[in-house]
């Protein structure tokens, strides 16, 4: 075991959150990825700090000028001043490609500031284009690829000396980039130590009411499976996880939101997992265990699960545990398109789980996609249409998203050997950004342009959400409640409705308080 001294100090970063100046509204999240490595260095005893921009101040906005984007946290020169003169290793995290260009600012403006430390990034996106990273920023020294929980104390107790024997890396060696080989995933999720929440500004988040979903009081992140065993070729997890799934003991899982309740007084539960229910048997047996333990918190999974194993007896449990809020991810309405990006799923079933989740009280959301490469506008009509035969089920979220094609993913790789994404610079990252917005958007669709697209997506949202809340009236009064008195939310549409009331008025507030600085 190295010691406190061999060491020296680790500084693992989140840069401030980076979104469309265009929108007001945005999750607020805790970084899980974060508390997960500091976790795993602290077990080794290796002295570490976390520098969580976001966390610091999530109620502050600003606008960057360059990146023509807002910027949600604490400001660059803040988290510089942050980082101990002495920090040997500093890790910085860039999940999404949309946050690279302002990630690349930081890594600079680090480099230039503390110049003799070794500067490590992963993320999703650095796995998906290490050498681009490498490439374009020469103040990283080390990209880590992949899981990170094993990677980072492998960095601190061995880069140094002996970087080749650490799989998972690339970095600069005679000139070239050097790969140092693929790293096996962790099968035993169960035994990653707990995120190190104590070391991240947690409490900040719960003040604000950050949430990847809906707005349910005290929210606490967690994981209970790692990967995703399907092969869409929009997605990024073949290259980020490959297509080994991993679940934890659902003992673990009960264990972990115990310990929330607790410690924190959590009233909500968020799974983050890519695909949260696989198996029946895991699901029902988490669910006998939440009952067995009398636990009341509410849990949510926001970030959209198939619906294969959502049959009436696992809704039913989940009814009877407390689940609020689930969100299937059919992605599109045409089965055609979804031959084409391999999204495995029979719609007609999984409407049926729907009104069966919505027969035991369930929020409900369903992810689409509009302008996928392959699409035509027929193709695009029928996802619109499935979108209001949802909304007349009764199903409450009803977001279209426009296609972007993820670093990493196969629709990437594809659109880029046919030139269609252009350059990889500057531009094109900052394109991603606009992803989000109603009004403009880049189209990646030999057919449709982006004008077009953006069209069809806002009468989509526009009718979609008319439709349930004209089917399912009284939606409209509690809706109205939540925003006006009780700051909370139902829905993911209530809590981006919050979040625009809330995020204007501090955006007013930082203008007028610019312009009384300037006077």
């Amino acid at each position: 075991m190295i010691t406190d001294l061999e060491t020296g100090l680790v500084v693992l970063v989140r840069p401030p959150m980076c979104f469309s100046r265009s929108t007001y509204s945005s999750p607020v999240t805790p970084p899980i990825a974060l508390a997960y490595l500091a976790a795993c260095l602290r077990q080794k005893r290796i002295p570490v700090k976390c520098i969580d921009a976001v966390g610091e101040d999530p109620a502050k906005l600003r606008i960057h000028e360059s990146l023509d984007c807002h910027l949600r946290g604490i400001s660059l020169d803040e988290v510089i001043d942050a980082i101990p003169m002495d920090a040997k290793f500093i890790g910085v995290s860039c999940m999404f490609s949309q946050e690279w260009l302002l990630t690349r600012e930081l890594l600079e403006r680090i480099r230039a500031a503390r110049p003799n430390a070794i500067i490590i990034v992963g993320g999703e996106h650095v796995t998906a284009m290490p050498d681009h990273v490498l490439d374009t920023c020469a103040a990283v020294d080390v990209c880590a690829i992949g899981e990170g929980e094993g990677i980072i104390v492998d960095i601190v107790e061995r880069f140094e000396n002996s970087p080749d024997t650490i799989l998972g890396l690339v970095f600069r060696k005679d000139g070239e980039n050097h790969h140092t080989g693929k790293r096996e995933r962790i099968r035993d999720i169960g035994e990653i130590p707990l995120p190190a929440w104590d070391l991240v500004p947690i409490r900040n988040y719960h003040k604000f009411g950050g949430c990847n979903g809906i707005n349910n009081g005290i929210s606490m992140p967690i994981l209970a499976t790692r990967g995703c065993p399907f092969q869409c070729t929009f997605c990024s997890n073949p290259i980020m996880w490959g297509n080994r799934y991993f679940m934890r003991p659902p003992e673990s899982v009960i264990d972990e939101i115990e310990s929330y309740v607790e410690e924190y007084g959590a009233t909500n539960i968020e799974f983050y997992d890519l695909t949260a229910i696989i198996q029946k048997k895991w699901i029902m047996e988490f669910a006998s265990l939440y009952k067995q333990r009398k636990l009341s918190v509410a849990w949510t999974l926001p970030s959209g699960t198939r619906s294969e194993a959502l049959d009436d007896d696992v809704l039913r449990e989940l009814a009877e545990t407390n689940c609020k809020y689930l969100v299937y991810a059919a992605e599109s309405g045409s089965n055609e398109t979804l031959k084409l990006i391999k999204k495995k799923i029979q719609l007609s079933k999984m409407m049926a789980s729907m009104r069966s989740a919505k027969r035991n009280g369930i929020t409900l959301r369903c992810n689409l996609i509009i302008g996928l490469p392959s699409e035509t506008r027929w193709n695009i009509f029928e996802t619109i249409f499935f979108q209001w035969r949802l909304a007349i089920l009764g199903v409450d979220d009803l977001p279209l998203y426009m296609f972007s094609p993820y670093p990493g993913s196969q629709l990437f790789k594809e659109l880029l050997a046919k030139g269609r994404l252009g350059k990889l610079d500057d531009s094109y990252f900052k394109s991603l950004l606009q992803q989000i917005d109603f009004l403009r958007c880049e189209s990646y669709n030999e057919k449709v342009a982006g004008w077009e697209l953006a069209v069809y997506r806002l009468i989509g949202m526009s009718i979609g959400y008319l439709l349930t809340y004209t089917f399912h009236p009284q939606r409209i009064v509690r809706t109205l409640k939540n925003i006006f008195v009780r700051g909370q939310s139902d829905t993911v549409f209530e809590q981006r409705l919050i979040e625009m009331r809330r995020n204007k008025k501090a955006s007013r507030n930082a203008k007028t308080l610019t312009h009384a600085a300037s006077n």
